[in-house]
Protein backbone atom coordinates (compact mmCIF):
# COMPACT_ATOMS: atom_id res chain seq x y z
CA UNK A 1 0.00 0.00 0.00
CA UNK A 2 1.42 3.33 -0.83
CA UNK A 3 2.33 5.77 1.68
CA UNK A 4 -0.37 8.02 1.30
CA UNK A 5 -2.97 5.51 1.26
CA UNK A 6 -1.51 4.13 4.31
CA UNK A 7 -1.09 7.61 6.41
CA UNK A 8 -5.26 8.21 4.92
CA UNK A 9 -6.28 4.86 6.50
CA UNK A 10 -5.11 5.90 9.54
CA UNK A 11 -6.21 9.28 9.55
CA UNK A 12 -9.83 7.88 8.71
CA UNK A 13 -9.30 5.53 11.43
CA UNK A 14 -8.12 8.62 13.78
CA UNK A 15 -11.05 10.36 13.50
CA UNK A 16 -13.83 7.57 12.73
CA UNK A 17 -12.71 6.76 16.61
CA UNK A 18 -12.37 10.08 18.34
CA UNK A 19 -16.08 11.27 16.23
CA UNK A 20 -17.93 7.89 17.36
CA UNK A 21 -16.51 8.15 21.02
CA UNK A 22 -16.81 11.51 21.16
CA UNK A 23 -20.89 11.12 20.12
CA UNK A 24 -21.38 7.90 22.06
CA UNK A 25 -20.62 10.37 25.13
CA UNK A 26 -22.84 13.05 23.72
CA UNK A 27 -26.10 10.30 23.77
CA UNK A 28 -24.67 8.22 26.35
CA UNK A 29 -24.77 10.67 29.11
CA UNK A 30 -28.72 11.09 28.48
CA UNK A 31 -29.67 7.18 30.41
CA UNK A 32 -26.65 7.27 32.85
CA UNK A 33 -28.24 10.88 34.12
CA UNK A 34 -31.40 9.93 34.24
CA UNK A 35 -31.45 6.46 35.53
CA UNK A 36 -28.35 6.28 37.08
CA UNK A 37 -27.00 9.39 38.90
CA UNK A 38 -30.12 11.33 39.59
CA UNK A 39 -32.14 8.58 41.46
CA UNK A 40 -28.42 8.01 43.45
CA UNK A 41 -28.37 11.88 44.29
CA UNK A 42 -32.07 12.15 45.48
CA UNK A 43 -31.52 9.54 48.23
CA UNK A 44 -28.76 11.15 49.97
CA UNK A 45 -28.89 13.89 52.47
CA UNK A 46 -28.78 17.48 50.49
CA UNK A 47 -26.98 18.71 52.82
CA UNK A 48 -24.27 16.90 53.17
CA UNK A 49 -24.08 16.11 49.13
CA UNK A 50 -24.66 19.76 47.62
CA UNK A 51 -20.78 19.77 47.06
CA UNK A 52 -20.01 17.04 45.80
CA UNK A 53 -23.08 17.28 43.44
CA UNK A 54 -21.98 20.52 42.14
CA UNK A 55 -18.68 19.30 41.62
CA UNK A 56 -19.53 16.31 39.44
CA UNK A 57 -22.32 18.30 37.41
CA UNK A 58 -19.25 20.69 36.47
CA UNK A 59 -17.13 17.84 35.16
CA UNK A 60 -20.36 16.33 33.19
CA UNK A 61 -19.88 19.83 31.77
CA UNK A 62 -16.48 19.46 30.95
CA UNK A 63 -17.59 16.32 28.90
CA UNK A 64 -20.04 17.33 27.08
CA UNK A 65 -17.94 20.40 25.85
CA UNK A 66 -15.24 18.07 25.14
CA UNK A 67 -17.14 15.84 23.45
CA UNK A 68 -18.66 18.38 21.41
CA UNK A 69 -15.34 20.08 20.10
CA UNK A 70 -13.77 16.26 19.83
CA UNK A 71 -16.69 15.20 17.42
CA UNK A 72 -17.01 19.10 15.52
CA UNK A 73 -13.05 18.59 15.46
CA UNK A 74 -13.10 14.51 13.78
CA UNK A 75 -15.96 15.77 11.47
CA UNK A 76 -14.25 18.75 9.76
CA UNK A 77 -10.95 16.65 9.37
CA UNK A 78 -12.68 13.90 7.93
CA UNK A 79 -14.55 16.10 4.98
CA UNK A 80 -11.30 17.50 4.76
CA UNK A 81 -9.19 13.75 4.58
CA UNK A 82 -12.33 13.31 1.74
CA UNK A 83 -11.95 16.29 -0.29
CA UNK A 84 -8.28 15.56 -0.70
CA UNK A 85 -8.96 12.00 -1.73
CA UNK A 86 -11.21 13.57 -4.47
CA UNK A 87 -8.53 15.87 -5.38
CA UNK A 88 -6.15 13.50 -5.76
CA UNK A 89 -7.79 12.61 -8.45
CA UNK A 90 -9.48 15.78 -9.94
CA UNK A 91 -5.94 17.89 -9.42
CA UNK A 92 -7.81 20.26 -7.11
CA UNK A 93 -10.45 21.01 -4.62
CA UNK A 94 -13.06 22.56 -6.44
CA UNK A 95 -17.27 22.93 -6.72
CA UNK A 96 -17.68 19.89 -8.14
CA UNK A 97 -15.29 18.18 -5.62
CA UNK A 98 -18.31 19.50 -2.48
CA UNK A 99 -20.83 18.17 -4.90
CA UNK A 100 -19.14 14.85 -5.03
CA UNK A 101 -18.56 14.35 -1.77
CA UNK A 102 -22.21 15.51 -1.10
CA UNK A 103 -23.57 13.03 -2.88
CA UNK A 104 -21.95 9.59 -1.14
CA UNK A 105 -23.53 8.49 2.03
CA UNK A 106 -20.05 9.23 4.03
CA UNK A 107 -20.53 12.60 3.11
CA UNK A 108 -24.04 13.30 3.46
CA UNK A 109 -23.70 11.95 6.85
CA UNK A 110 -20.73 14.05 7.92
CA UNK A 111 -22.74 16.94 6.29
CA UNK A 112 -25.30 16.40 8.67
CA UNK A 113 -23.62 16.46 11.25
CA UNK A 114 -22.46 19.85 11.85
CA UNK A 115 -25.92 21.32 12.09
CA UNK A 116 -26.68 18.78 14.54
CA UNK A 117 -23.80 19.70 16.70
CA UNK A 118 -24.63 23.23 16.55
CA UNK A 119 -28.09 22.75 17.51
CA UNK A 120 -26.23 20.71 20.76
CA UNK A 121 -24.16 23.26 21.31
CA UNK A 122 -26.69 26.02 22.00
CA UNK A 123 -29.06 23.31 23.65
CA UNK A 124 -26.39 22.00 26.42
CA UNK A 125 -23.66 24.54 26.84
CA UNK A 126 -23.46 25.14 30.26
CA UNK A 127 -26.39 24.26 30.84
CA UNK A 128 -25.55 20.70 31.89
CA UNK A 129 -23.59 22.13 34.80
CA UNK A 130 -26.84 24.06 35.99
CA UNK A 131 -29.81 20.90 34.80
CA UNK A 132 -28.29 17.67 34.69
CA UNK A 133 -28.60 17.03 38.23
CA UNK A 134 -30.95 20.18 39.39
CA UNK A 135 -33.66 18.91 41.43
CA UNK A 136 -32.56 15.24 42.64
CA UNK A 137 -32.35 15.40 46.46
CA UNK A 138 -32.74 19.25 46.40
CA UNK A 139 -35.15 22.35 46.11
CA UNK A 140 -33.98 23.19 42.30
CA UNK A 141 -35.72 23.51 39.54
CA UNK A 142 -35.98 20.03 37.32
CA UNK A 143 -34.77 20.32 33.89
CA UNK A 144 -37.91 19.88 31.64
CA UNK A 145 -38.80 16.75 29.77
CA UNK A 146 -38.63 18.85 26.43
CA UNK A 147 -35.21 19.73 27.31
CA UNK A 148 -34.28 15.94 27.85
CA UNK A 149 -35.91 14.83 24.98
CA UNK A 150 -34.67 16.87 22.55
CA UNK A 151 -30.85 15.93 23.45
CA UNK A 152 -32.11 12.24 23.25
CA UNK A 153 -33.41 13.59 20.02
CA UNK A 154 -30.11 15.29 18.07
CA UNK A 155 -27.88 12.56 20.09
CA UNK A 156 -29.32 9.79 18.48
CA UNK A 157 -29.32 11.52 14.82
CA UNK A 158 -25.88 12.42 15.58
CA UNK A 159 -24.52 8.80 16.73
CA UNK A 160 -26.48 7.32 13.60
CA UNK A 161 -24.90 9.27 11.61
CA UNK A 162 -22.36 6.80 11.87
CA UNK A 163 -24.42 4.06 10.52
CA UNK A 164 -25.55 5.88 7.84
CA UNK A 165 -21.83 6.46 6.68
CA UNK A 166 -20.65 2.61 7.61
CA UNK A 167 -21.30 -0.63 6.66
CA UNK A 168 -24.66 -0.90 7.58
CA UNK A 169 -25.70 1.72 5.14
CA UNK A 170 -24.63 -1.20 2.58
CA UNK A 171 -26.29 -3.83 4.32
CA UNK A 172 -29.29 -5.79 2.78
CA UNK A 173 -32.32 -5.22 3.68
CA UNK A 174 -31.05 -1.68 4.59
CA UNK A 175 -33.49 -0.50 7.21
CA UNK A 176 -33.07 -3.57 8.95
CA UNK A 177 -29.31 -3.33 8.94
CA UNK A 178 -29.39 0.50 10.04
CA UNK A 179 -31.63 0.04 13.01
CA UNK A 180 -30.16 -2.58 14.02
CA UNK A 181 -27.06 -0.61 14.11
CA UNK A 182 -28.14 2.18 15.46
CA UNK A 183 -29.71 0.35 18.69
CA UNK A 184 -26.29 -1.35 18.97
CA UNK A 185 -24.59 1.80 18.75
CA UNK A 186 -26.98 3.47 21.29
CA UNK A 187 -26.67 0.71 23.30
CA UNK A 188 -23.14 0.74 23.65
CA UNK A 189 -22.80 4.13 24.32
CA UNK A 190 -25.39 3.81 27.56
CA UNK A 191 -22.18 1.19 29.10
CA UNK A 192 -19.26 3.23 27.60
CA UNK A 193 -20.64 6.61 28.93
CA UNK A 194 -21.83 5.14 32.23
CA UNK A 195 -18.13 3.60 32.83
CA UNK A 196 -16.35 7.13 32.06
CA UNK A 197 -18.77 8.41 34.34
CA UNK A 198 -18.14 6.26 37.05
CA UNK A 199 -14.33 5.76 36.75
CA UNK A 200 -13.21 9.29 36.75
CA UNK A 201 -15.88 11.80 37.15
CA UNK A 202 -17.75 10.34 40.60
CA UNK A 203 -14.49 10.81 42.36
CA UNK A 204 -14.78 14.62 41.99
CA UNK A 205 -18.12 14.41 44.01
CA UNK A 206 -16.76 12.70 47.19
CA UNK A 207 -13.27 14.03 47.40
CA UNK A 208 -12.78 14.99 51.75
CA UNK A 209 -15.57 12.65 51.71
CA UNK A 210 -14.97 9.57 54.22
CA UNK A 211 -14.33 6.28 52.91
CA UNK A 212 -17.56 5.07 54.84
CA UNK A 213 -19.56 7.77 53.25
CA UNK A 214 -18.44 7.16 50.00
CA UNK A 215 -20.19 4.38 49.74
CA UNK A 216 -23.57 6.49 50.93
CA UNK A 217 -23.01 7.46 47.05
CA UNK A 218 -21.34 4.69 45.04
CA UNK A 219 -23.83 1.94 46.44
CA UNK A 220 -27.01 3.21 44.62
CA UNK A 221 -24.71 4.03 41.97
CA UNK A 222 -23.26 0.45 41.02
CA UNK A 223 -26.57 -1.14 42.29
CA UNK A 224 -28.42 1.14 39.59
CA UNK A 225 -25.48 1.31 36.89
CA UNK A 226 -25.25 -2.54 37.00
CA UNK A 227 -28.46 -2.67 36.08
CA UNK A 228 -28.63 -0.56 33.43
CA UNK A 229 -25.56 -1.79 32.01
CA UNK A 230 -26.95 -5.82 32.07
CA UNK A 231 -29.51 -4.68 29.99
CA UNK A 232 -26.98 -2.57 27.25
CA UNK A 233 -24.18 -5.35 27.15
CA UNK A 234 -27.08 -7.77 26.34
CA UNK A 235 -28.90 -5.75 23.43
CA UNK A 236 -25.41 -4.60 22.28
CA UNK A 237 -24.59 -8.88 22.04
CA UNK A 238 -27.37 -9.54 20.42
CA UNK A 239 -27.57 -6.59 17.87
CA UNK A 240 -23.95 -7.43 17.29
CA UNK A 241 -24.78 -11.10 16.14
CA UNK A 242 -27.29 -9.38 13.68
CA UNK A 243 -24.65 -7.01 12.62
CA UNK A 244 -21.79 -9.57 11.91
CA UNK A 245 -24.70 -11.98 9.72
CA UNK A 246 -24.49 -8.66 7.48
CA UNK A 247 -20.88 -8.62 7.56
CA UNK A 248 -19.05 -11.95 7.50
CA UNK A 249 -19.79 -14.21 4.36
CA UNK A 250 -18.33 -17.46 6.10
CA UNK A 251 -18.30 -18.50 9.55
CA UNK A 252 -14.39 -18.93 8.53
CA UNK A 253 -13.70 -15.51 7.60
CA UNK A 254 -13.46 -14.60 11.43
CA UNK A 255 -9.86 -16.20 11.15
CA UNK A 256 -9.05 -16.48 7.41
CA UNK A 257 -9.78 -12.69 6.30
CA UNK A 258 -8.54 -8.88 7.85
CA UNK A 259 -12.00 -7.76 8.39
CA UNK A 260 -12.74 -11.29 10.64
CA UNK A 261 -9.65 -11.01 12.40
CA UNK A 262 -10.40 -7.67 13.46
CA UNK A 263 -13.73 -8.39 14.10
CA UNK A 264 -12.64 -11.70 16.38
CA UNK A 265 -9.66 -9.50 18.19
CA UNK A 266 -13.44 -6.99 19.34
CA UNK A 267 -14.96 -10.34 20.37
CA UNK A 268 -12.36 -11.10 22.54
CA UNK A 269 -12.34 -8.00 24.46
CA UNK A 270 -16.19 -8.06 24.72
CA UNK A 271 -15.54 -11.17 26.64
CA UNK A 272 -13.93 -9.42 29.10
CA UNK A 273 -16.37 -6.72 29.32
CA UNK A 274 -19.03 -9.82 29.77
CA UNK A 275 -16.58 -11.40 32.38
CA UNK A 276 -15.86 -7.75 34.25
CA UNK A 277 -20.07 -7.23 33.94
CA UNK A 278 -20.66 -10.53 35.73
CA UNK A 279 -18.19 -9.57 38.64
CA UNK A 280 -19.83 -6.10 38.72
CA UNK A 281 -22.92 -7.41 38.50
CA UNK A 282 -22.97 -10.82 40.75
CA UNK A 283 -20.53 -10.14 43.34
CA UNK A 284 -20.30 -6.36 43.79
CA UNK A 285 -23.30 -5.05 43.20
CA UNK A 286 -25.18 -7.74 45.75
CA UNK A 287 -21.78 -6.88 48.75
CA UNK A 288 -23.08 -3.37 48.53
CA UNK A 289 -27.29 -4.14 48.59
CA UNK A 290 -26.11 -5.97 51.80
CA UNK A 291 -23.83 -4.37 52.78
CA UNK A 292 -21.32 -6.78 53.27
CA UNK A 293 -17.64 -5.52 53.40
CA UNK A 294 -18.90 -2.21 51.89
CA UNK A 295 -15.03 -0.77 51.80
CA UNK A 296 -13.13 -3.57 50.00
CA UNK A 297 -16.07 -4.15 47.79
CA UNK A 298 -15.88 0.02 46.63
CA UNK A 299 -11.89 -0.37 46.37
CA UNK A 300 -12.65 -3.62 44.20
CA UNK A 301 -15.18 -2.10 42.08
CA UNK A 302 -13.42 1.12 41.71
CA UNK A 303 -10.36 -1.08 40.12
CA UNK A 304 -12.59 -2.98 37.60
CA UNK A 305 -14.41 -0.28 36.47
CA UNK A 306 -10.54 1.54 35.21
CA UNK A 307 -10.03 -1.81 33.23
CA UNK A 308 -13.52 -1.77 32.06
CA UNK A 309 -12.91 1.90 30.89
CA UNK A 310 -8.50 0.39 29.38
CA UNK A 311 -10.80 -2.06 27.39
CA UNK A 312 -13.81 -0.27 26.19
CA UNK A 313 -11.50 2.41 24.66
CA UNK A 314 -9.54 -0.19 22.93
CA UNK A 315 -12.78 -1.83 21.44
CA UNK A 316 -13.78 1.73 20.27
CA UNK A 317 -10.07 1.85 18.26
CA UNK A 318 -11.00 -1.66 17.20
CA UNK A 319 -14.48 -0.84 15.62
CA UNK A 320 -12.39 2.54 14.59
CA UNK A 321 -10.31 0.54 11.83
CA UNK A 322 -12.72 -2.18 11.74
CA UNK A 323 -15.16 0.25 9.47
CA UNK A 324 -12.14 1.55 7.19
CA UNK A 325 -11.98 -2.67 6.36
CA UNK A 326 -13.87 -4.36 3.53
CA UNK A 327 -16.31 -6.65 4.72
CA UNK A 328 -16.18 -10.29 3.69
CA UNK A 329 -19.26 -10.45 2.69
CA UNK A 330 -18.67 -7.74 -0.12
CA UNK A 331 -15.99 -9.23 -1.31
CA UNK A 332 -17.31 -12.91 -1.08
CA UNK A 333 -15.02 -14.07 1.30
CA UNK A 334 -11.28 -14.76 1.47
CA UNK A 335 -8.75 -12.55 2.05
CA UNK A 336 -10.05 -9.11 2.54
CA UNK A 337 -8.24 -5.82 2.41
CA UNK A 338 -8.26 -2.28 3.73
CA UNK A 339 -10.84 -0.58 2.00
CA UNK A 340 -9.92 2.78 0.65
CA UNK A 341 -11.41 5.52 2.72
CA UNK A 342 -13.53 6.84 0.28
CA UNK A 343 -17.18 5.93 1.23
Amino acid sequence: MPLQDTFQSIAFSVTRFTGFTANAIIIGLVPICILVLRPAFAGLDPGDWRDGKKRLATRLEDLVQAALVASATATVIGILLQLAILAGAEGQITGESFTTLASTPFGRAYLVRLPLLAGLTVLLLNRVRDSALAGAGDGETMPSTAWWATWVGLGTLLLATTSFSGHAAVGRPRVLSIGNDVVHLLSGAVWFSGIIVLSTLVPYAWRQVSESDRVELLAPLVIRFSKVALISITIVAVTGVVNSLFDVARLRDLVESGYGITLSVKLVLFVGVLALGAVNHRYVRTRLERRDRVGRVARLFRRLIVVELAIGLTIMGVTGVLTGMQKTRESGGGSSVTARPTL
